[in-house]
């Protein structure tokens, strides 16, 4: 057996259904994303903008000196769930897809460095690796295009044929020297605007990136303070995430179910309770979000969420727990996000 093909092996024996090599190269939108960050297009988010994580997207050696192979994987997950009929008593909120899992990068991380022990027993030799999940300073769906796991789609994420976008993607860099696999050809999006038309708050670029400054899943996550007021009825009962551009992907539509590949089932509910996710202690919210993604918003950012989505409900059961909050809530922007909420149900 070829020593690439023993290692696809190893990959599909640990759940990575999909599995190539990319060449360690510079990466093709090296250029273009510098330019997405000289047009502040990343938001807050300031740590994509440090000098030392500039110089090590611009090539593999960069993070892995000596690095010839960058072996790229996918894990996919479930697609949203179906959303639940709402009653007036009881809105609920809405969560990304990917974060009502445990948190996926401590599972690829784990698979990844489990896939790197397996190496030197392969090839009878120490090897240098280095395993990368999406915090790593590498753009890693130019090497997953490279590796042929799928295309950079109009929304700006890697489209796979058979499982569409929902997918976690890792990479593990390597000395090793493999024969790189081909890109897939064509573009599926070529035609096809509607993830374009989907998106809310038009944040979907020409160039197939997105506008973080517009993005929902940016302010929802990973922003602190106060959302801004003209985005904040687009939220909707949006409290962590959004998922409108890939629910809109006609690839995701024909993409096969999902739910058997990924090695844990959803620890928390896709639609949960507003007023009772708002009512959530410290505490509490620590206990049932914190092996999630969800805890990246923190405590405050979630609330605040809550808050704005509770707003844009019209549920007027929540005006006492939001002029508590209001009130008393240590916290300025969750005060000020209760305001809001509050003057948005006196309309009602």
């Amino acid at each position: 057996m070829l020593l690439k093909d023993a290692i696809k092996a190893e990959a599909d024996q640990l759940g990575f259904v999909l599995f190539g090599v990319a060449p360690a190269i510079p990466p093709p939108h090296y250029q273009s994303s510098q330019e997405w960050i000289q047009a502040g297009r990343q938001a807050g988010m300031a740590y994509l903008a440090r000098p030392e994580a500039l110089t090590s997207r611009s090539t593999p050696e960069q993070l892995l000196p000596g690095c010839r192979s960058i072996l790229c994987v996918a894990l996919p997950y479930p697609q949203p769930a179906p959303t639940p009929a709402e009653t007036i008593d009881q809105p609920r909120g809405s969560i990304a897809a990917y974060a009502v899992l445990p948190d996926y990068h401590i599972l690829l991380q784990e698979k990844l460095n489990a896939l790197a022990k397996c190496l030197p027993e392969l090839v009878g030799k120490p090897v240098h690796t280095l395993v990368c999940v999406d915090t790593a300073p590498i753009l890693e769906k130019d090497y997953a295009f490279l590796a042929g796991l799928g295309w950079i789609g109009r929304n700006s994420l890697l489209l796979t044929p058979k499982f569409g976008s929902y997918v976690f993607l890792g990479e593990l860099l390597t000395d090793l020297e493999l024969e790189p696999d081909e890109p897939l050809e064509g573009d599926p999006c070529a035609q096809c605007y509607q993830c374009v038309h989907a998106c809310p708050t038009h944040a979907l670029r020409p160039e197939r990136s997105l506008d973080a400054r517009r993005c929902l899943s940016y302010w929802t996550i990973e922003h602190r303070g106060s959302i801004p007021e003209a985005l904040r009825p687009l939220l909707g009962e949006r409290i962590f995430g959004c998922d409108s551009c890939q629910m809109a992907c006609p690839l995701n539509a024909q993409s096969s179910p999902a739910a058997f590949t990924y090695a844990q089932d959803a620890v928390i509910e896709a639609y949960p309770d507003l007023l009772e996710a708002f009512n959530l202690s410290q505490e509490a919210w620590e206990a049932k979000y914190g092996q999630t993604p969800i805890t990246r918003a923190k405590y405050a950012g979630f609330r605040r969420n809550v808050a704005y989505a509770l707003g844009n409900a019209g549920d007027l059961h929540a005006i006492p727990a939001l002029q508590q909050a209001c009130e008393q809530d240590p916290d300025p922007t969750v005060k000020e996000a209760c305001a809001w909420a509050l003057r948005q149900l006196k309309t009602h």
